[in-house]
């Protein structure tokens, strides 16, 4: 649980709280969002608790350490008096993004936890002086999401990857569950992606191309499973295309030998998270490209 207070009358009387694990991922429409379920309490504030004041706005900026300011929210209105008996409200913050904001905060992450930073200021009434108040927090609401959690709560939920540009329809059939299945290896990889496993992003796009030729009946033989692809096609079309799709298919063999650190001369590759992210581009460009027509 992450916490900040805020002051009223000179005292820290107001605490916003967050629980990490709480946090989720929702999709508007389209549109990326985060949900925030904060915690509010609001004491009184004096020495006796006799000063009056009414909490009528709770706004925040959303910030990320390397990014800086990426994003700002408000709760909805508020008329929130002190309560002498400690207990904390929700409120709920539902903060929209756009597929600029979370390649980059994905990409500042790089697949490990998602660290947030919430600045908190809130807007106060006091009714006897007949003035108006704005406060800010003296730190931040400090969160970090494991990346399990992030992944699965937030990322997934959005459906949107940001390096996914293109849609893929599959035919009816035996034919377009043969290659839907193979493509579910795909969406596997993108989750893979998210949490850092380069490697493995590798390996799967691998297997989803060799799955692909067993299911077809080349049994492995993904050289052979392109060319027949393209057994109607141009003899010119047909040699370029196979060896294209090849190409792609053995860079993937990076995966299972990815070292840990920068290799010494001689040492195999290390497999980063621009090959991934390049090879998962591509992965998606293919399927579009060789999954047949409805």
């Amino acid at each position: 649980m992450s916490e900040v207070p805020l002051v009223a009358a000179g005292q820290q009387v107001i605490t916003v709280r967050l629980e990490p694990n709480e946090l989720r991922g929702r999709d508007m429409a389209g549109q990326p969002a985060l949900y925030l379920p904060l915690k509010l309490q609001v004491l009184p504030a004096g020495q006796k608790g006799e000063v009056q004041y009414t909490l009528l706005r709770l706004a925040g900026k959303l910030m990320n350490p390397p990014l800086g300011e990426f994003a700002n929210f408000e709760v909805s209105p508020l008329a929130v008096v002190p309560n002498p008996n400690p207990f904390y409200r929700q409120h709920e913050v539902t903060v929209v993004l756009d597929r600029q904001r979370v390649r980059r905060f994905e990409e500042a992450r790089s697949g490990a936890n998602a660290h947030l930073q919430l600045s908190l200021s809130c807007l106060l009434w006091y009714p006897v002086e007949q003035r108006f108040e704005t406060t800010i927090s003296s730190g931040y609401l400090d969160v970090v999401v494991p990346r399990s959690l992030w992944v699965e709560q937030v990322v997934s939920v959005w459906n949107l990857s940001n390096i996914k540009v293109i849609e893929i329809e599959f035919p009816q059939g035996a034919a377009g569950e043969n290659f839907h299945a193979s493509y579910a290896r795909v969406e596997e990889a993108e989750k893979l992606l998210a949490s850092g496993q380069y490697k493995q992003v590798l390996t799967t796009l691998r297997l989803s191309f060799e799955a692909l030729a067993n299911s077809l009946g080349f049994d492995r033989r993904v050289k052979e499973c392109f060319e027949s692809l393209f057994a109607s096609s141009h003899p010119d079309k047909k040699e370029k295309a196979r060896d294209a799709l090849t190409g792609i298919y053995k860079f993937l063999h990076l995966g299972p030998h990815e070292q840990a650190n920068q290799p010494a001369s001689g040492a195999q590759p290390v497999v980063t998270r621009q090959d991934a992210r390049f090879a998962l581009t591509l992965a998606y460009a293919i399927f579009e490209y060789i999954t047949p027509d409805i």
